[in-house]
């Protein structure tokens, strides 16, 4: 028998009072409202693209995983501290950048305030861009939808040494301000470059099943020599009701490539799901213009196909196809003795995914 199960039944009871005694002395504090959190997502992924010089690569691959801590404390009148500290990580085994470095708090993470006014916080903060993303609702490996689509966001990151503001909804509308900088001035080969930050705002709407959102971001001194900036205009609009879904977005981005030329490039995109049951078939539609500004043959058409099987209320089965067209044959290259080397060659890349999301 176990040690501790043939104990009195008085000594036991006497425990029981012992621990109940010492949680109730606890401090306020740690007895704060904490939420655990998170999303565990794997699969088979068979790749041919661009990544990999256009030939194809098959294996396990995670989803963009991800751990999360959240909580609040109320702090009377109507005021909230609020607080989120998430981590992505990868259940495959391997390591990489970003959401998937290993690094803690490598996704968003932040202390702030709540109230009528509305919600401020600071830290490592998704950007307005981000926030406007209704036509995504892919699951991609490494990151969220990257292997399936979509064509139009380049832009949208996790900034850090961010503040951002949201207002309370005003009839449905409501409004957002993001900033963000990191804080180091630069000295490239003698000459002083500025900062980088990263600002924006936001306009959105959401009620009756009807949402739709305006977004206005920059990244300041994008274009070293010229001192010149990025800049994206999103406009994005969404009906959800009875099972169905529709959406649409249409941006315009301005940016510099390799911080040298100036590239103009428009993007669309039209996505649509049906929940039946619990299967949802869902497919996406997406195009990007060639550059504006030159004959650069850059632009691209991709399409995505997939259907999510709700299993339970926190474990999905997906699977998904998705295939790009770029306008011109794209050249995969690397350096060799300090000269690039045309290693591959292609027109069309695509991705099939088959996996689980559970939830918890």
């Amino acid at each position: 028998m176990a040690a501790g199960y043939n104990r009195p039944r008085k000594e036991r009871r006497m425990n029981k009072k012992i621990i109940a005694l010492a949680v109730a002395l606890l401090p306020a504090a740690a007895m704060a409202d904490v939420t655990i959190y998170g999303s565990i997502r794997a699969g088979l992924t068979s790749t041919d693209n661009i990544k990999t010089n256009f030939e194809r690569t098959t294996g396990v691959d995670d989803f963009s995983s991800r751990i999360g801590f959240k909580g609040n404390e109320d702090l009377g009148n109507g005021l909230k501290a609020i607080w989120k500290l998430e981590n992505g990580f990868r259940v495959d085994g391997t390591t990489g950048a970003g959401s998937s470095s290993g690094t803690f708090a490598n996704r968003e993470s932040f202390v702030g305030l709540q109230g009528d006014f509305g919600t401020l916080r600071l830290g490592f903060l998704d950007d307005v861009l981000t926030d406007t993303e209704l036509t995504d609702f892919w699951i991609g490996p490494r990151n969220a939808g990257a292997e399936l689509f979509p064509n139009y966001e380049r832009a949208d990151d996790t900034v850090k040494n961010a503040v951002k503001y949201n207002s309370p909804s005003f009839g449905g509308f409501d409004f957002s301000a993001f900033w963000g900088t990191n804080e180091t001035n630069v000295n490239d080969n003698g000459v002083a470059v500025d900062a980088k930050h990263t600002y924006g705002a936001r306009a959105g709407y959401a009620a009756n099943g009807l949402m739709a959102g305006l977004a206005y971001q920059v990244a300041t001194d994008a274009n070293k020599a010229a001192n010149k900036d990025d800049k994206s205009l999103r406009f994005e609009v969404g009906y959800e009701a009875n099972d169905l879904f529709v959406a649409a977005t249409a941006q315009q981005e301005r940016y510099y490539d390799g911080g040298v030329d100036e590239i103009k490039q428009n993007a669309y995109a039209l996505s649509a799901s049906y929940t039946i049951g619990q299967f949802t078939p869902k497919a996406t539609y997406s195009w990007l213009s060639n550059d504006k500004n030159s004959d650069a043959k850059d632009g691209s058409k991709q399409f995505a196909i997939g259907v999510d099987y709700a299993a339970s209320k926190r474990t999905t089965l997906f699977a998904q196809y998705g295939q790009i067209k770029y306008n011109s044959e794209q050249e995969v290259t690397k350096k060799v003795n300090g000269v690039d080397v045309v290693t591959g060659r292609g027109d069309k890349g695509s991705t099939v995914n088959v996996g689980v999301k559970h939830n918890f």
